[in-house]
């Protein structure tokens, strides 16, 4: 592969969010789940992100890919102003700039015998607003959304989402066309966990349009 390090762009038959790239960051990212220690119902979305990113590091396939992982990356500007922090950072090894960003969220959440669906929490500005509206993703085609679903019913959270993300088109900026679908990338995941589900969602930006995946984990019962 042949990037143009001196503007941090990367020449255009070389392009980070094509498919096959965005695909196989996908696959570790499922597979990797798969493979790592599931987590117990109480554990927090940063522990668990970090449990990923661990077990991402680690893995033969990532390791094999162009790409550097890292977990908590605090985005900034020329001035060292902090701008957020992205839970699960996926640089382009050769480019200054380009990267996939996943934001993390649990859903169907339980607490003291009380069940949180968290799909409000999912959509807002700290879930997928910060891509839509905040400077995760800015200028980038491309991101991501990783629900971790903590009773692995990712069939029932995902019909839920479906509905969630529709009730907030306007605020998602979501095209006439778009709602949460099955992604054409979904084959990448199908060696993840059984229940392991991919979807789409296209969001109209200021110049561009962004295309934000939405990969649902199921949490292993033991």
């Amino acid at each position: 592969m042949k990037f143009c390090e001196t503007s941090g762009k990367i020449d255009a038959e070389f392009n980070p969010f094509m498919d096959g790239y965005i695909g196989e960051i996908l696959k570790a990212v499922a597979m990797a789940w798969a493979r790592m220690k599931p987590p117990k119902s109480s554990e927090i979305e940063d522990r668990i992100t970090r449990s990923l990113v661990a077990r991402l590091k680690h893995d033969q396939l990532f390791r094999n890919l162009p790409f550097d992982v890292t977990q908590q990356y605090i985005l900034d500007n020329l001035n060292a102003d902090y701008l957020g922090r992205l839970d699960l950072h996926v640089k382009y090894r050769q480019s200054q700039r380009d990267y996939f960003a996943f934001e993390a969220k649990r859903v169907h959440v339980r607490t003291g015998g009380i069940l949180s669906t968290e799909y409000p929490t999912y959509v807002s500005g700290d879930g997928m607003g910060a891509f839509i509206d905040g400077p995760y993703s800015k200028g980038l085609p491309a991101a991501g959304m990783l629900g971790y679903v903590m009773d692995a019913d990712a069939k029932k959270a995902w019909t839920g989402l479906a509905a969630r993300i529709e009730s907030k088109r306007e605020d998602l900026r979501l095209l006439p066309s778009s709602q949460l679908v099955e992604s054409v990338l979904k084959h990448h995941v199908a060696s993840g966990l059984p229940g392991t589900m991919l979807g789409e969602t296209q969001h109209t930006m200021v110049t561009y349009v962004l295309r934000l995946f939405h990969l649902l984990l199921p949490v292993r019962r033991v």
